[in-house]
């Protein structure tokens, strides 16, 4: 019965140590702008640089344009960026705040002019 027992408890044991690696894995480990967070999966997109498409100064938002052709407007807080110093055109890296169930809109965590 030790015998039969014994592996049993080992493959639980190696099941639910690996469980959230494999999740990772599974739902693309940060891969195509996921990230994993707490129990579930996040969709804020990864860092990378995109393309300003236009500012919107008075209500702090920025439409950005990634480099497979997807656009959307972003909000920047005012101590993330000083909006005053981008233009149209110009390329920027841009790491994303976690959307959440208060703050569903993407949000900028940081911005950084490309070298």
């Amino acid at each position: 019965m030790k015998k039969f027992i014994r592996p049993i408890c080992f493959g639980l044991l190696v099941a639910a140590l690996v469980q959230p690696v494999l999740a990772q894995v599974g739902a693309g480990g940060g891969v195509g702008g996921r990230r994993m967070q707490g129990q579930g999966i996040n969709y804020a997109p990864l860092p990378e640089v995109y393309a300003v498409l236009s500012i919107d100064l008075q209500d702090r938002t920025v439409q950005l344009r990634a480099a497979d052709g997807r656009t959307g407007f972003v909000y920047v807080g005012e101590a993330v960026y000083d909006l005053s110093k981008l233009k149209a055109g110009d390329r920027i890296k841009v790491d994303f705040i976690v959307p959440d169930d208060a703050n569903s809109e993407l949000r900028a965590a940081s911005i950084w002019p490309e070298k």
